[in-house]
């Protein structure tokens, strides 16, 4: 019975330094790589790209500080913050496919959407994993 509770544990941790290291990827790309991202995954840049970019850069830095934190604190009682990343996940995977399904990528490709709609996805299904898991907990 420990051993099944310290596996557990140990899932959820990595689940969360998945969600980590994805939110950071994002958040560097975002934020110093500001000009490269937009032109790739946007077709183009301009300084209200550059803008939306770097606040939505400084989001995901904030999300993995709250990560961060859960590892070192545990995940009783966190709702708020799992809520609030697997809705924003899921809006942004949802609106990746729209685009997929839609086949207007806009100024971009849709092999770059179709990239960050699966990413996206993934991610998605892990924090649901991690929310379905701990939800008496939380």
């Amino acid at each position: 019975m420990i051993s099944y509770i310290i596996m557990n544990k140990k899932i959820d941790i990595l689940i969360i330094i998945i969600n980590i290291f994805f939110f950071l990827y994002y958040a560097v790309q975002l934020l110093f790589f500001t000009d490269e991202f937009a032109r790739a995954n946007l077709g183009f840049f301009n300084h209200a790209v550059a803008g939306l970019s770097e606040i939505i850069g400084i989001i995901f830095v904030t999300f993995s500080i709250g990560l961060i934190a859960i590892v070192f604190r545990g995940v009783d009682r966190q709702l708020p913050i799992f809520f609030s990343i697997f809705v924003f996940q899921l809006t942004c995977s949802i609106n990746f496919w729209r685009y997929v399904i839609t086949d207007s990528p806009g100024e971009t490709n849709i092999e770059v959407i179709t990239v960050n709609a699966y990413l996206f996805t993934a991610i998605t299904l892990l924090s649901g994993i991690l929310y379905l898991r701990n939800y008496s907990k939380l």
